[in-house]
């Protein structure tokens, strides 16, 4: 039988070793905790998706449609046409921005330049460009029509292109490049070189 003051002292000893065990736990957590702290910043960051855009405007793509029919040719194999919609908000980071109001996938500077990727060659058949928006205006400069996108305001612009190609193909377009100015009046354009993708459209 435990005397007194022998209680007392297995008490003590034993609140000792339960401080002692749970400030070891506290300890060896801390240390597990600066371990991951460590290897997260030994891990290279990653990097954040760019948007698209540079220091003067920003673009986002806010609808993107495909859709496709099929052209019976009497005697012939029938012919695919697609129809490929961007909806695209454009806005003027700093100052008044200039884009022309045309779409071309040739070398000709235009507002919009843009290519088709395939299974197999497609044949441009119409495009349509156009752009609204509050404070959004249009100027002719010689055989030129531009959108004028104020500054701090962002304009609407309508992407439409169809093309025609073979059934069983899949196509798409991409938006490669958007040229813009400062000042209509200027002969050199910003390039702003870009990778806009509408959907891919399979020609059934």
């Amino acid at each position: 039988m435990c005397t007194p003051w022998r209680t007392v002292g297995l008490a003590v000893r034993y609140n000792l070793m339960m401080k002692n065990s749970s400030l070891e736990l506290k300890e060896q957590a801390l240390k597990e905790l600066q371990k991951r702290v460590e290897k997260l910043k030994a891990k290279p960051e990653t990097k954040k998706k760019a948007g698209i855009g540079d220091e003067s405007i920003s673009i986002k793509v806010e609808k993107s449609q495909a859709t496709f029919k099929r052209i019976k040719v009497p005697g012939e194999r029938d012919i695919g046409h697609g129809e490929f919609f961007l909806l695209l908000n454009i806005t003027a980071l700093k100052e008044d921005i200039y884009i022309p109001l045309s779409i071309a996938s040739g070398k000709k500077a235009t507002g919009f330049m843009y290519h088709i990727e395939g299974t197999a060659e497609g044949n441009i058949n119409t495009t349509n460009l156009s752009a609204r928006g509050d404070g959004i205006t249009k100027i002719t400069l010689g055989t030129l029509l531009y959108a004028k996108i104020p500054a701090l305001k962002t304009g609407e612009f309508r992407v439409l292109i169809e093309i025609r190609g073979g059934t069983s193909k899949e196509y798409k377009v991409v938006i490669n490049r958007v040229n813009y100015k400062f000042d209509p009046s200027d002969a050199r354009y910003q390039r702003l070189d870009v990778e806009i993708n509408s959907k891919l459209l399979k020609f059934l």
